[in-house]
């Protein structure tokens, strides 16, 4: 599903929709051409409590489920970078407080930090390319090499030597949380449960109104385009940092940057 996850809102929608109209029609002719046949009494004798609703449970629980994940991990995920942010902006600001030449230093790390985010990593996590082993921050272990590579002598310097250290260590951990959660997303496993269960009701429903093919057609338009705008919120949630459906952009790292 990467290459639908992939592409804006509206063609998401558009392509779910589709989708669910056209698994609705074939199954839609197939059971009008068996309601010319003997074998349509049988069928129409199928309850529909037996069937559909345990599967309409099972589908509607397991939608939530996904939904409830996808969710969650998209709120992780502004949480992550505004760590992340939070994190920038008080090593910038603590940098203030030591000489000079660390303080340029630690500016400049923090900037190349930036930029590399910018340029290479945030674009790696929308390919889901990310990864901790092969790409390191070295704008953040510069800061950090720059903050303790001095001896402070006075108090304030030593505090916010500290509190500096501690910012980039806590920019690196969100950092980290940030570059697993680009990895994660509905395996396809998932995806394939959820469209023979959809498929299934269809089919029972197609059974179980075959004696009339205007009911048949209704419920079946109405249960395709629940389900549809059910599923529209997984793809559209489900890669907080990819390139298509509602996203979350580097622009909030770049205010970071510091003059």
């Amino acid at each position: 599903m990467f290459w639908i996850e992939a592409k804006p809102t509206a063609v998401i929608a558009l392509f779910v929709f589709t989708i669910a109209y056209a698994l609705a029609a074939i199954i839609f002719c197939l059971a009008a051409t068996l309601s010319r046949r003997s074998v349509a009494k049988d069928l129409k004798a199928i309850v529909p409590v037996s069937l559909t609703t345990p599967l309409g449970v099972i589908l509607g629980l397991l939608i939530a489920f996904l939904a409830s994940r996808v969710w969650t991990d998209f709120d992780r995920a502004r949480e992550y970078v505004g760590q992340e942010v939070g994190a920038l902006r008080e090593t910038v600001l603590l940098a203030d407080s030591l000489p000079q030449e660390v303080s340029t230093s630690v500016r400049q790390a923090v900037r190349r930090h930036l930029h590399f985010i910018g340029s290479e990593e945030w674009s790696a996590m929308a390919r889901q390319e990310a990864s901790l082993q092969h790409s390191v921050a070295v704008g953040l272990r510069e800061a950090l090499t720059a903050v303790l590579s001095f001896v402070p002598t006075e108090a304030n310097q030593k505090l916010a030597q500290e509190r500096a250290v501690v910012a980039i260590e806590r920019a690196l951990e969100a950092r980290r949380n940030r570059v697993r959660l680009s990895q994660v997303e509905i395996a396809p496993i998932q995806w394939v449960v959820v469209v023979v269960l959809a498929v299934l009701i269809l089919v029972t429903i197609a059974f179980v109104h075959i004696a009339s093919r205007l009911a048949m057609l209704i419920t079946m338009f109405i249960f395709s385009t629940a389900v549809a705008v059910c599923l529209i919120l997984l793809p559209v949630y489900d890669r907080p940092f990819g390139t298509g459906g509602i996203v979350i952009r580097p622009t909030v790292l770049r205010d970071v940057m510091p003059d």
